[in-house]
């Protein structure tokens, strides 16, 4: 009995003491390697707050909507935190000292993890380079699309209207072209802007806009008047984007959301390095109309 059974134990012997073995040689090799991908994900975390000094810098000067500006911080910070909690993880298993079986799984795990993170980290990281190197707002003169007084788009108007909205159309094609394996998110947002001129009591553009505010105020007075007015410009505004595109074949297959946004901003002045606005300057009444993508 005892010779039938020597073989067999003799290759579970071998087996056993077969997995307990760690490649000790490796072990420096792999930490070694781990400390450079480390090094990668640092400087991926630099190239991440450099990215976020330039969002906030495009913020400052009116040159991206809340929205999307809240969506692209909270997207670099959420890819921080991640780069972070694998650093550090990287960092305990590339100072251990132990050399067991099961410490050598986890550092070839973390190892290969770790290259996939880089990569996938680099393709997020140049996504957000070249979102945010472009121009991501298109102003629109209402004195160009309105008449004096007006809020409502004559057809003739809107049916030249697209050579507007054009440029902005172009490179969201060019992003969404440029990365087909990012699913990706689309924010349009018209932001209506007016002068501080005072809208005459009793005159058709002061019943028209007291009628639209008047859930919110039975007395407006002139700055919410011109806020409505505002408000009323980058509405059709967004209505004349939302007809462009549909009328506009497009490539946008990895575009899975689309969400289009508009809000007034009354007197507030529309470009903050411009210091010298006067009481009826045509250069505050516009609608800028915002673009942003991002991946879901």
């Amino acid at each position: 009995m005892l010779k039938k059974t020597g073989p067999y134990l003799l290759i579970s012997f071998l087996i056993l003491v077969q997995s307990a073995c760690v490649p000790k040689k490796a072990i420096p090799t792999a930490r070694q390697e781990l400390g450079t991908v480390n090094t990668s994900l640092k400087e991926q975390e630099a190239a991440l707050s450099r990215l976020d000094q330039a969002r906030k810098k495009k913020e400052q000067l009116n040159e991206i909507d809340d929205t999307a500006n809240t969506r692209i911080r909270k997207y670099i910070e959420k890819t921080s935190r991640e780069i972070d909690t694998l650093i550090n993880r990287n960092s305990i298993l590339i100072g251990e000292t132990s050399i067991e079986k099961a410490d050598w799984d986890r550092l070839r795990k973390a190892l290969s993890f770790s290259r996939n993170a880089v990569k996938t980290n680099n393709e997020k990281i140049e996504f957000l380079e070249d979102l945010i190197s472009r121009n991501l707002v298109v102003r629109i003169d209402q004195d160009v699309v309105f008449a004096p007084g007006k809020y409502v788009v004559q057809p003739e108007t809107a049916n030249a209207i697209g050579r507007l909205f054009e440029p902005a159309a172009k490179e969201i094609d060019a992003l969404v072209k440029k990365y087909p394996d990012f699913p990706l998110s689309l924010v349009i947002t018209a932001k209506g802007y007016s002068d501080a001129t005072m809208i005459a009591e009793g005159s058709s553009l002061y019943k028209e806009l007291k009628e639209r505010v008047k859930l919110q105020t039975a007395n407006p007075g002139n700055k919410e008047l011109n806020k409505e007015l505002s408000v009323a410009r980058a509405q059709a505004v967004i209505g004349l984007f939302k007809t462009y595109t549909v009328n506009r074949s497009s490539t946008g297959g990895n575009i899975r959301n689309i969400l289009y946004l508009h809000e007034g901003k009354g007197e507030a002045f529309p470009d903050p390095e411009i210091t010298d606005y006067k009481t009826n300057d045509p250069r505050r009444r516009i609608v800028l109309l915002f673009w942003s993508i991002f991946p879901d």
